[in-house]
Parts: C-alpha cells; structure tokens; sequence
C-alpha cells in the first residue's frame, strides 16, 4: 500500500524530489478505508491533506508517516489539512496521539513546524496542545492560508 510512497522517498534520497507524492490510503485491520492522504511540495512546505474518516489508528499511522516523509525530503515545514475529513477522536485519543507525535519526534531529533488545519469536532486543538506542551512546534489553524502564513513567518 505505501510502495508509491517509499519509491518517491527512495527518489528523494538520490536528489530527485517529487512535487507531489501518489495519494495513500489507510485501512483498519479488516481493510475498510478509513482516510487517504494527499501530499504534495510547494516553496519548502509539505502541504498533506486528508479526507475520509479520522480514527485513532490511522491517524496515529498518517502522523508517522507525514514525519517519515519530510525526514526523507529535506522538509521541516508540514501543513496538515483535514478539513475534508470527517470523525471526532475522544479526549484520551486525542491525547495520545499528541504524546505520540512529541515522543516520535523527540526520538528521532526531528524538529518541525506543524500546522495543523481543521474545524470541531474532527480538529479542536487538543492533541496539538498536548504536543505542544511536550516541545513540539505546532498550531491549529482554520483556513489553510492562515496555517500558510504562519508556516511562512516561522525561522526554520
């Protein structure tokens, strides 16, 4: 399912970088679809969006692999956009998958700026919090250009 992706890393590795990447689809255990994920490259910027429906274990798997992915290409600056998907994660998914993140990234000395775009419930802000509160830099953000612009003001 992600040998699109991993071919486009491999790529990446050898000086060939992908304005956008194949689009990926995430599946629970019994392989019903549960959120696809776009991810494309614009100035510096990993711009991925994500449509379908929001649960903990797939959006656990789209975090690491959006990390994996600007890891291999030389990005520190990621926009998250889930306005287009769906679902609402309970408070203590929520949090877990902020301590995730902050965890995944704090072992791999990976140090970037997140914006993530989305509106309640699927998005409220929590989980970034929790990262947030753990070293991560990270913002939730409404609109994809106010996410954009605080993306283009950051130092990295």
């Amino acid at each position: 399912m992600l040998d699109p992706i991993r071919s486009a890393i491999a790529g990446a590795e050898q000086g060939i970088r992908p304005t956008k990447l194949p689009a990926v689809e995430l599946s629970d255990d019994a392989g019903r679809m549960e959120l696809h994920i776009d991810i494309e490259f614009k100035g510096g910027v990993m711009l991925v969006t994500a449509s379908g429906t929001i649960v903990f274990d797939a959006a656990s798997r789209l975090l690491k692999q959006v990390f994996e992915t600007a890891a291999k290409n030389g990005i520190d600056k990621i926009l998250i956009n889930t306005l287009a998907a769906d679902g609402e994660l309970a408070v203590f998914e929520r949090y877990g998958l902020g301590v995730e993140a902050a965890s995944y990234l704090s072992q791999r000395e990976m140090n970037l700026n997140l914006a993530f775009v989305g509106t309640p419930p699927t998005m409220d802000g929590f989980g970034v919090r929790v990262a947030q509160n753990r070293g991560v830099v990270a913002k939730t953000f409404s609109t994809p250009q106010e996410a954009l612009k605080w993306l283009d003001e950051s130092p990295k």
